[in-house]
């Protein structure tokens, strides 16, 4: 179990720190156009690393209300923070994601919505794919 913990820890930092690269890159060698090719390669290994930290995030969140104690106020909003944003960021991929493999989708007003609805997603799947691959990477090592 910790093997996958760790494994799938640095699939999650790998996918975060590309996703985090190429936005910040895009604009230098894009060439204006209303295609994406990388970012069409890059979605296909960020769905499941969407996914992973959706169900990551519910386990957590499960794990810690199960608990007999109390948790304190700090690990309580940092497990809801994490759960409701994985929710958020499950929601917004795969609506832009489905919507980008429709061929006629990328006109019009929807590539100027893009300029700004997928710098802010792939924003929140880096932050929330590096706190969960921060989370598993210690659940792996320390064997809990």
């Amino acid at each position: 179990m910790n093997a996958i913990r760790g494994i799938l820890a640095v699939y999650l930092a790998v996918t975060a720190v590309a996703a985090v690269l190429l936005l910040a890159f895009t604009p230098v060698f894009h060439d204006g156009s209303p295609e994406y090719p990388i970012w069409r390669i890059l979605n296909w290994f960020m769905a499941p690393g969407t996914l992973a930290v959706l169900v990551v995030s519910v386990l957590r969140d499960r794990s810690v209300a199960r608990r007999g104690d109390a948790p304190d106020l700090l690990e309580r909003v940092s497990v809801s923070v994490a759960l409701y944003g994985s929710i958020a960021l499950f929601m917004l991929f795969f609506w832009g994601w489905i919507w980008t493999l429709n061929p006629d989708s990328e006109t019009g007003n929807a590539v100027i919505s893009h300029n700004v609805y997928f710098p802010m997603m792939d924003a929140l799947y880096a932050t929330l794919c590096i706190a969960t691959a921060r989370y598993l990477w210690r659940r792996a090592v320390s064997g809990g």
